[in-house]
């Protein structure tokens, strides 16, 4: 704890893989979890192309019909209605009775009557048991026990009936100097056979949860054993989280492990590099550390909206929040996005342990609108010599958004061959 107070008083302060079998310079490797989907989007395009002809031919030809006359009843002091709602306004004893036989025909009444007859027939029941038990001086037991039974089973149906409260997350409160909180660390493990870990921090209430935006990372803070004060910033590891679940009471991070400070300094930066060092060497399970909410770094600044196309490429750890993207707006009226292709790009085959079976699972659920494509490539080759990223990522059209995540160098090289396909500057958001 006091660790924790001087850390705030100091910041206060200052499907499945397919792999090529012929080798290029590396062996390529390719998995499309849906074939030719960068086709189909030309294809959506062509049809809403002709769509918009149609409708434009359809324009031009002049229609004159002849205007009806409403058969509206309109009043200066009532609002307009329309003929079947001024009908049920009228007083004529037909609608009467059309309304007494909505009322007696509905659940509503149906149920009261229910009610009503089960209460009723439980309080004659026990009255009439109790009055020949008295009467005939024996098996009085007998007859208690049937009126309990049916008086817990009317308590079920009546509860039953009532709502039931919903158990909601609360927001974590960050009320800490420089509105830091803090987490401990409750657990790390292993990504499969990939450079990666996961680590679990549990919030303080179990019913608390960090809300997040999309492309939004989480800040973390602790001291060295030198009393130095390390922070970094990752994104929120969602995997495994179903996309309607809300995770409550812990939050996870994925980090690489690499053999030196350099290697992993070349994937998520020096700053985020010396924090990983201690979170590994120093930081034993128990132990607390300040966490906030950090930056959002997603962001549209085209000119053609709404965003109905994304095109997301990433390389290593960049396909963390790229999963977290997709699971948002793939559901059917989340989001004006119509399709989603997801270009993931790395070096070594265990590096897809990360998400592959997450990302399959996606597709699987919207495989209508959702398209991936993992392939294995040398990061230093041009992506324009890659036949699989030719023809993973589609050429610009107005409405697309393309997003890039991965370490510094990729994002450098993934933005400028978009730049060659066709995408201006303010259409491209890279995540670092």
């Amino acid at each position: 704890m006091l660790k924790i107070a001087t850390i705030m008083s100091a910041l206060f302060c200052s499907g499945a893989l397919a792999f090529s079998s012929e080798p290029r310079q590396l062996v390529h490797k390719t998995f499309h979890l849906r074939p030719e989907v960068v086709g189909s989007s030309r294809l959506v395009h062509g049809v809403s192309s002709r769509v918009t002809n149609t409708a434009l031919r359809s324009t031009i030809e002049p229609v004159l019909a002849p205007i009806t006359t409403s058969n509206l009843a309109v009043s200066i002091d009532k609002p307009l209605l329309t003929p079947i709602e001024y009908g049920y306004r009228s007083s004529s004893p037909t609608n009467i009775w059309r309304s007494f036989l909505a009322v007696l025909l509905s659940d509503v009444f149906k149920t009261a009557i229910v009610a009503f007859l089960i209460a009723a027939g439980v309080t004659l029941l026990s009255k009439c048991l109790a009055g020949g038990a008295a009467a005939t001086g024996g098996g009085s037991n007998i007859f208690n026990n049937i009126a309990t039974k049916l008086k817990k089973f009317a308590a079920v149906i009546t509860k039953s009936t009532r709502a039931k409260p919903v158990d909601r997350p609360v927001p974590m409160p960050f009320e800490g100097d420089g509105g830091w909180g803090k987490c401990t660390l409750r657990s790390k493990k292993k990504v499969g056979t990939s450079p990666f870990m996961v680590y679990e921090f549990a919030l303080p209430k179990p019913e608390y949860n960090i809300p997040l935006a999309l492309g939004q990372q989480l800040d973390f803070c602790c001291l060295s054993s030198d009393d130095d004060i390390c922070t970094g910033s990752f994104y929120p590891f969602e995997v495994g989280n179903d996309s309607d679940s809300i995770q409550r009471g812990v939050v996870k991070i994925v980090v690489p492990e690499c053999d030196s400070v350099e290697k992993n300094a070349a994937q998520v930066g020096m700053g985020n590099s010396k924090f990983i060092e201690v979170l590994k060497d120093e930081l034993r399970i128990g132990d607390e550390i300040a966490i906030k909410p950090g930056k959002s770094f997603l962001q549209y600044n085209g000119k053609h909206v709404p965003v109905t196309d994304m095109v997301c490429v990433a390389s290593g750890l960049g396909i963390v929040p790229i999963v977290d993207q997709v699971k948002s707006i793939s559901p059917k009226g989340s989001s004006s996005v119509k399709t989603t292709s997801v270009v993931w790009i790395n070096e070594n085959r265990s590096d897809f342990d990360l998400a592959m079976d997450e990302l399959e699972k996606e597709y699987m659920k919207y495989s209508t609108k959702l398209a991936v494509s993992c392939i294995m490539d040398d990061l230093k080759k041009p992506l324009d010599k890659n036949r699989e990223v030719e023809e993973a990522v589609p050429y610009f059209n107005a409405g697309t958004m393309a997003v890039v995540s991965g370490p510094k160098r990729f994002a450098e090289t993934a933005k400028a061959y978009l730049n060659r396909k066709g995408y201006p500057d303010n259409c491209i958001c890279i995540l670092p």
